[in-house]
């Protein structure tokens, strides 16, 4: 395999689609959305991206075998409403700048010429650098100031980003610009969290409400309230091991290097 390459699975006529792209990235939020949609909404795999500059990897299967890591498109199709979605989501990125330019114009290019789209969202997190929030805010950039006035009473914060945004959550949105694609970057407000399912779950609400679509949200609920007790445990022990403090011991959690 010597160029990325997309590979139709099932060819279906999409009505006025809009592209979803959540990959992995700060947070893992774009990830967890997207891997929340997809289940929720028992999301139908229409295609498949291969590329040689995705990690030199396969994945272990259930049934024993292997696939190629990869991303993958899904097809969320909801009665009654204004646009099909397409879903996009996988293991991996590209590793390399040049594969970051080659996978992403593809993304865009495909989506605009074989599947007929004009609106794309990317997700990810937006790293602040502060202690964990109960109510992560939402971040937005976009392809241009129409977008922005589209999208301006939505409880997304605009022109408070600053930096860079990495890889495809950013580059989708550039280059679908050049390609005449309107397009946002949904940002939830993170911070040293791997897996930052608050974060996500804000991102998801401005996207459902946005996209018209009705959010079970239970499972996130669990993986923020597993984690909120993750960091209680952890604040716990981290006092236990100071010396001084009423009932420690001078002898470190064997976590703290």
């Amino acid at each position: 395999m010597k160029d990325t390459k997309i590979v139709i699975k099932k060819q279906i006529k999409l009505k006025d689609p809009v592209l979803v792209v959540g990959l992995p990235g700060i947070g893992s939020v774009g990830k967890l959305v997207a891997e929340h949609l997809k289940r929720e909404f028992k999301a139908e795999k229409i295609a498949v991206m291969y590329s040689p500059h995705f990690p030199h990897q396969v994945v272990m299967l259930k049934n024993g075998g292997v696939r190629l890591v990869g991303n993958r498109f899904y097809l969320i199709r909801k009665k009654g409403a204004k646009n099909d979605i397409v879903l996009l989501t996988g293991e991996t990125q590209a590793v390399t700048t040049e594969g970051q330019y080659e996978v992403n114009g593809a993304i865009v290019d495909f989506f605009k010429n074989k599947l007929g789209g004009k609106f794309i969202y990317t997700l990810g997190g937006y790293n602040l650098g502060r202690n964990v929030t109960d109510k992560p805010r939402v971040f937005g950039n976009v392809s241009g100031k129409d977008v922005m006035r589209r999208f301006k009473n939505g409880n997304i914060v605009f022109g408070k980003s600053r930096g860079m945004i990495w890889g495809s959550a950013g580059l989708i949105i550039a280059f679908a610009r050049f390609q005449g694609i309107s397009g946002i970057c949904l940002m939830g407000e993170t911070s040293f969290l791997d897996v930052d399912a608050s974060a996500a779950k804000s991102v998801l609400m401005v996207l459902a409400k946005n996209l018209g679509l009705e959010i079970n949200t239970e499972n996130l609920d669990k993986i923020i309230e597993r984690t909120a007790q993750a960091i209680k445990d952890l604040e716990n022990q981290a006092k236990l091991g100071m010396p001084g403090e009423p009932g420690s011991s001078d002898q470190r959690p064997s976590y703290i290097r």
